[in-house]
């Protein structure tokens, strides 16, 4: 019997380990701060980055909704406790299989998609979560080039001083 309440924690699936993997404020002491285990980060970056609807987001990490809901949840609140009180945040541990790394990938750890459309495999669903990627990056350039243009429009103090 484990030490604790109740079942072992199940697997996620990610797709990747983030290269930075630590965030600090500046004038933040050192070893102040929140963990937030990858599994966390991915589901936050299935949700507000990728925009996918939870349920479709818990397909993806092979779990039920309670459970992404509970990790999501999680996430942000160290996320937010971080931003408000001027603490670090630091990526690390949980309890994951790496997407790319598993060798005869199935959709889920130990249970199946039967939602999945036929035919499709696990290569189909990390190309159509890169693909949303992409569409979201591509969507957020464009409202940055659009603001620069904004910005670069808008005479400056001096010019309108000078009139």
């Amino acid at each position: 019997m484990s030490p604790g309440r109740g079942r072992r924690r199940g697997q996620r699936w990610i797709t990747e380990i983030p290269e930075t993997r630590r965030f600090e404020p500046e004038g933040a002491k050192k070893g102040e701060g929140v963990k937030i285990t990858l599994e966390e980060l991915e589901a936050i970056r299935l949700v507000d980055l990728l925009e996918l609807q939870q349920q479709e987001a818990a397909l993806y990490m092979g779990v039920s909704r309670k459970a992404f809901w509970n990790d999501l949840r999680s996430g942000r609140k160290k996320i937010a406790s971080a931003l408000v009180y001027g603490l670090g945040i630091t990526i690390e541990g949980g309890s994951y299989l790496l997407r790319e790394n598993a060798p005869n990938l199935s959709s889920s750890p130990g249970r199946s998609l039967e939602a999945k459309p036929e035919g499709t495999t696990p290569i189909d669903d990390q190309v159509r979560l890169l693909e949303r990627e992409m569409l979201v990056i591509e969507d957020r350039l464009r409202k940055i080039r659009s603001r620069m243009e904004a910005l670069r429009k808008k005479p400056t103090e001096d010019e309108t001083e000078g009139r």
